[in-house]
């Protein structure tokens, strides 16, 4: 009769979530959830800005190029691989690179919104399959979607109204023309173009193996994802 008890016994809360992630992705979408991503959102925006900052305060436009590209994804990355394992379900990554993507279209930048539409459609595509948010590797390599998207938002401008982003440039944000010709060249020849891309992969990549790491040795130990 003890068996039996210890049989019927209810599963904790642990054993149902891991049940869930057994069977792939887990149900639809919570309030929590909402929350969660909306939080580590915020967190994943407030870093690349305070970045972004710094950058800007410390170096020459043409020079950021060679640090945003690997520095703002090697330090989101680890966020967002705990909110994906946490919440584990469709969608978390299309939502992610939309919440970025409205952000930079309120402020102005209305082209960005369509890079946003078609960067979350095929973030989600890279996450077809059961399971696939609470798998780090999938997680990160979904995450360089965003980054790439992200990467967009700077070649789009010099594609389609060059002449008119170059003179605001060097008016309203008194660029040098030293620095306008180099961003020229960064941001619409396809050899810079690999670079930023290849920079972006190396900083989603280590970004990826702290926040692996960060998630296996203390978040999950933690119960906080």
């Amino acid at each position: 009769m003890a068996e039996l008890g210890r049989a019927s016994k209810a599963p904790t809360k642990t054993e149902r979530r891991e049940g869930q992630e057994g069977h792939g992705q887990a149900r639809g979408w919570t309030v929590r959830d909402v929350v969660t991503l909306v939080a580590f959102n915020l967190i994943i925006i407030a870093v690349t800005f305070v970045l972004k900052l710094g950058e800007d305060l410390l170096f020459s436009p043409q020079v950021e190029f060679f640090i945003g590209s690997w520095l703002f994804p090697l330090a989101a990355t680890p966020f967002y691989l705990v909110m994906a394992d946490r919440i584990g379900k469709r969608g978390v990554l299309a939502a992610t690179t939309l919440v970025f993507g409205l952000l930079y279209t309120l402020m102005g930048s209305l082209y960005c919104l369509p890079v946003a539409l078609v960067g979350a459609a095929v973030g989600e595509l890279s996450m077809v399959g059961d399971g696939s948010y609470r798998r780090p590797t999938r997680a990160v390599l979904g995450f360089y979607v965003y980054w790439v998207t992200f990467g967009f938002y700077g070649v789009i401008p010099y594609l389609l109204f060059r002449d008119a982003y170059i003179a605001q440039l060097s008016e309203r944000y008194r660029y040098s023309m030293e620095d306008v010709l180099a961003m020229v060249a960064q941001y619409t020849e396809l050899p810079w173009i690999a670079l930023m891309l290849a920079q972006f992969a190396v900083g989603t990549a280590v970004g990826g193996l702290i926040g692996t790491r960060l998630l296996k040795k203390h978040v999950r130990k933690a119960k906080i994802a």
